[in-house]
């Protein structure tokens, strides 16, 4: 599932912690590009680990 022009974007509402939205302005900043891209790449990290069954976030 990588990002490609020919897939349609839908919206996704989420809520964060503020000190976590603090350090995504940052970066966001910093690499010059939205917090809409940082989270595309975040959830592209997750979906792959978890494709790998390397995904280990502390729930069942």
């Amino acid at each position: 599932m990588s990002a490609s022009s020919t897939k349609r974007k839908v919206p996704v509402t989420t809520h964060l912690y503020e000190d976590q939205v603090q350090m995504l302005n940052k970066i966001a900043k910093e690499l010059q590009v939205t917090k809409a891209v940082l989270f595309r790449t975040a959830v592209e990290q997750l979906l792959k680990k978890y494709e790998e069954k390397q995904l280990d976030i502390g729930i069942k």
